[in-house]
């Protein structure tokens, strides 16, 4: 947590542990890997292995195309028809990126937030997880507001983080709903405002069926006068999502399936990380 933040008391939840924010949301999990192959057959530079799919998906990732190469990435991130290989995925996700594609922003902050593949570089992560989120990507608002409340150089900056949490949770994102109710339960960032932080923890229970948001709705629920309970709860009766634009969650392209695909994994709504941030914790 920021030492700035880390002695402020503002009531009512003072039972609450110095961590309780969600960190950053991951993409879909990888499928299983095959056994890594000699180095000549990785996509190292413009190179693309021949098994990763079509002449017509290899020939206009090197042409330039956006989607092409994001989707020739993703196959080298995840290890779909060849061995993963991070490095080739950053190659592949940057020219991608540098085209605009949001989803493709969203996957290299990622690598470059966690330093795989290339080396880390918060500042790096940040302004790519900005270029997708202000295209309207969620996932990369919450991120984004993550890499805010951690403190990208310095102590974290939880205004600047819960103006981004605001926008993913107005997005449905469950987890930057969570983390919006915990800094209006505790005052960090915002105006401490119970009613706000029960209608957020109202929703992230409901949306994403959690049971600690739910916990944290009843604890700010008693906080409340029976008129001001009422009143929020209208609000999340009220609360519909904003839609995220098609272009900014998707890639346009038919590409053939990679061969010997094995099915996903089913994603875990969280992992055990933790990310450094006011009270309460789990993440992604």
């Amino acid at each position: 947590m920021a030492a700035e933040s880390a002695n402020a008391t503002t009531g009512g939840s003072a039972g609450w542990s110095a961590a309780d924010i969600t960190g950053s949301l991951p993409h879909t999990p990888a499928l299983h890997n095959v056994p890594a192959p000699p180095a000549t057959a990785m996509a190292t530079g413009d190179k693309i292995p021949a098994a990763i799919g079509s002449v017509a998906l290899r020939s206009a990732a090197l042409a330039g195309d956006p989607s092409a190469a994001y989707e020739v990435a993703v196959r080298l991130a995840d290890g779909r028809a060849v061995p993963q290989d991070d490095e080739g995925a950053v190659h592949w996700f940057d020219r991608a990126a540098k085209k605009g594609l949001a989803p493709a922003q969203f996957r290299l902050a990622s690598l470059y937030e966690k330093g795989i593949g290339v080396k880390k570089n918060l500042a790096t992560a940040r302004d790519l997880y900005r270029a997708a989120a202000d295209k309207g990507h969620g996932k990369a608002m919450h991120n984004l507001a993550v890499l805010y409340a951690e403190g990208i150089d310095g102590p974290g900056d939880y205004r600047t983080a819960a103006l981004w949490f605001r926008k993913a949770a107005e997005r449905g994102i469950t987890d930057s709903q969570y983390n919006l109710a915990v800094l209006f339960a505790r005052g960090f960032g915002v105006e401490q405002n119970f009613a706000e932080s029960y209608k957020w923890f109202f929703l992230a229970a409901r949306e994403g069926g959690d049971k600690d948001a739910a916990q944290k709705r009843d604890e700010m629920a008693a906080h409340l006068d029976e008129q001001s309970l009422a009143a929020a709860r209208i609000e999340v009766e009220k609360w519909t999502p904003l839609p995220q634009p098609v272009e900014a969650i998707t890639v346009k392209g038919a590409w053939d399936p990679p061969a010997n695909l094995s099915p996903a994994a089913k994603p875990k709504a969280r992992s055990s990380a933790k990310a450094a941030v006011p009270d309460a914790a789990r993440t992604n």
